[in-house]
Formats: structure tokens, sequence, C-alpha cells
């Protein structure tokens, strides 16, 4: 009997060659954005139905070929071959050569291109793109719940990076929307280029006594690893206060990104360094190659003075892992 896996193969399979149900779209479609396997698998699909609709021009075969076949086969087992012909090639034989239709060709050289793995290069660009796609679809999510947070808030913040006290990391974003009921399974705080992970399941209150205990070791590790795969805005200074980002902000504002490595300033932990998904205040997600946004210059991930703080100002965008504190380690200068 056919597993799950090969009933999923087999759905992929039939949406390849357009004879799946049409009850089956939705549920295809959803499995198509939500995993790049399958989209990968998909695209090998159809690569390989294109190089077979390719010789559909051929002739059918010639009448009685199965029959002919057995005929040849079993005069060619009964014929008495002298010892010197044992050497000539059988290849040298028109009959021989004829017999093999550019159709078994075609086909033996799909099945050996696609076993022997000749497309892993082309497998691995197309399953590149399906995690980009996956991790822009996430954002988006997350999003949705920005928003509707700041819906509840009136002034219209988005949750809020606060420049002292347990609340003071750019990863407090993800307590601060659970503690709304605004994460779902379908958020992750991983990448999906990355193995997935579900939000951690602290809210503010338990972050507010974790943070109390200074002896409990799980407070630190909580900022570390809160905020997972990406970076946050850490907000901005205006008139000597901390400002977050709010649904009134600039569209063009960045919320959400890729974290960049703490190793180098050059490129991403996700996507294989060779760029960001971005998260603006408008909704769009942007592929940016590196870290600075190419309209105005401004580097995403640093302030104007290069330092991993708060924002000088409104335009001075920065997103920061989750650990990063707006005013560093010695909280705000008030």
């Amino acid at each position: 009997m056919m597993n799950e896996k090969g009933e999923n193969m087999d759905q992929i399979l039939r949406y390849a060659m357009n004879i799946h149900e049409p009850a089956e779209v939705a549920e295809i479609k959803h499995r198509l954005l939500s995993e790049p396997e399958a989209q990968a698998h998909l695209e090998v699909m159809r690569k390989s139905l294109n190089l077979l609709n390719e010789d559909q021009a051929l002739e059918p075969p010639s009448f009685n070929l199965a029959k002919k076949t057995i005929l040849r086969a079993k005069g060619a087992k009964t014929q008495t071959i002298r010892f010197k012909e044992k050497n000539q090639s059988v290849y040298q034989s028109g009959n021989y050569r004829t017999s093999i239709r550019r159709f078994d060709l075609l086909v033996a050289a799909g099945l050996l291109i696609i076993i022997s793995g000749v497309l892993a290069p082309w497998l691995h660009q197309t399953r590149a793109q399906a995690e980009k796609l996956a991790c822009a679809n996430n954002m988006r999510e997350f999003h949705k719940s920005f928003q509707h947070y700041a819906s509840l808030q009136a002034d219209g913040k988005f949750p809020t990076v606060e420049p002292n006290g347990p609340r003071s990391f750019a990863g407090v974003y993800i307590p601060t929307l659970r503690q709304h009921g605004l994460l779902g399974d379908y958020h992750s705080v991983s990448c999906p280029a990355n193995q997935r992970k579900l939000p951690t399941e602290t809210n503010l209150e338990q972050l507010a006594e974790m943070y109390q205990n200074k002896s409990n070791p799980g407070y630190q590790r909580l900022t570390k690893d809160a905020g997972g795969d990406y970076a946050y805005s850490l907000g901005y200074q205006n008139q000597g206060s901390l400002t977050g980002l709010s649904n009134k902000s600039p569209g063009d504002s960045p919320i959400l990104a890729d974290k960049n490595s703490p190793a180098t300033s050059k490129i991403a932990l996700n996507h294989g360094g060779s760029g960001n998904n971005v998260l603006f205040v408008g909704g769009h997600v942007r592929w940016l190659p590196t870290r600075k946004q190419n309209s105005i210059g401004d580097d995403i991930f640093l302030n104007e003075d290069h330092k991993l703080l708060a924002g000088k100002h409104l335009q001075d965008h920065v997103l920061a892992p989750s650990h990063a504190r707006p005013y560093g380690e010695t909280g705000s200068p008030d």
C-alpha cells in the first residue's frame, strides 16, 4: 500500500500532468507554499514531462513490432557464428541501429539524468528559491499579527522594545504577541531555510518573573533565543526618548529581517549569505542582496555610529538579533 509520502508525490505528479481533481487545487497550492521540497519535486516533474512532450511528433511503433523482435531474437539465438565473426561488433548491423527508436533513447536518457543526480545543482537552486518564498510568507504572517496588535493600542504601536527592564531586548516582540494570543502554529521564529522551530511559549508575565530572579539563567537564555533567526526593530531616539515603530510610521520602514551573522557584518545567517528577506511596515517583503537599502543607503543592521544600538532618528533603522538592547548592556542613559 502506498504510504503517505507516496500519495503526496502522486498528488504532485497529477498536478504537474494537469489531471488532478478540482477539489485538490487548494490543498496542493497550500503544500507548494509551505513545503519547499514539494515545489522542487514539481519543477523536476515538469521538466521531465517537457522532455517527453518534445517527442510527440514521432511515428507510432511499426505493426507487430513485439512479434518481429521475438522472431529476430530466436533467429539470432540459433544461428551458428564462426569464430572469426565473434570478434565483429554486433553494432555494425544496420537493422540494430534502426531498431532503437529515438523515443526509447529519450526516456532512458531522462531517467538516467534524474537518477544519476545531474540535476542536483538545479534542484539546489530551486530549493533555495522555494525557501526564500516560504521565509517571505512567514514574515507576512508576522505582519498580520503586528497590525492586529497595533490595532489594540491607543497609539497604534507595534510590539515595543523598552529602554530598560525585562522587555529591553529585540526578541521581546515574540512574548508580546503571545501575551495577546497573536501567535499560532503557522508562525515560526526559525527561517524555513533552517530547521523549523515554533516561537517560545513564554509570555510577558513569565518574562517579568524570570527577570526578577537574577540567579535564573532562563532569562538570559530567553533573550538570546526568543527572536530566533530574525532581527527586529530596536526603535530610534526621539527627543531624548526611545520610540518604536507604529502603524503610522512610513511604509518603507523595515521592521523585521533575516538576522545577520555576529561574526561578520557582510553576510546573513539565512539563505547561504546571499541576502536578506526584509519586512516593511507597509506589509511588503523585499529581497535585499546587501544589508543596505538601495534608496537611501541605510545600513539596516547598525545605526549611524555603526553600532548595534537604537537608531539616532526616524530614518536610522536598526534591526537587531534577539539579545540586542537599544542602549547596550548598560541600559538607558536616562
